[in-house]
């Protein structure tokens, strides 16, 4: 825990008020962009997945040899299995967009005051990290 505390105080301003809020919100910015993205592979595995199922059931129809019916049908669940982990991604990228906004707001409202403390004051202020505690 030692060396972690030494590097977050090394940063010294990269771990001040507005670097952290800038970081949380990039970090929700990337993760709304991470939901839409495994929304839109959601969409389309689920649409290959149908897609698949119904050439399956033609090719059943012309009675196509059933090594390639169930090879065909076999690529269908695939598809159906990556439209289910990609929509746990997105369930998850989600999780971590509301997340990120929680501990934004705490942040701010428990550090926010001090930020603007800090910065009408004219006084040379530590870097962040000076007074933390080993």
């Amino acid at each position: 825990m030692g060396d972690i505390a030494l590097s977050v105080a090394a940063d010294g301003n990269a771990n001040g008020f507005s670097a952290v809020q800038a970081k949380l919100a990039a970090l929700q910015r990337t993760a709304v962009q991470l939901h839409e993205h495994a929304e839109r592979v959601t969409q389309r595995m689920r649409a290959n997945a149908k897609t698949a199922a119904a050439g399956a059931d033609l090719s059943a129809a012309a009675q196509v040899d059933g090594r390639h019916v169930s090879a065909i049908e076999e690529v269908a669940a695939h598809f159906g299995r990556v439209a289910r982990g990609a929509r746990g991604l997105s369930g998850s990228a989600d999780a971590m967009h509301r997340a990120a906004g929680r501990v934004r707001s705490e942040h701010r409202a428990e550090y926010g005051g001090v930020q603007a403390a800090v910065t009408a004051s004219r006084a040379r202020q530590a870097k962040p990290g000076f007074y933390r505690q080993q």
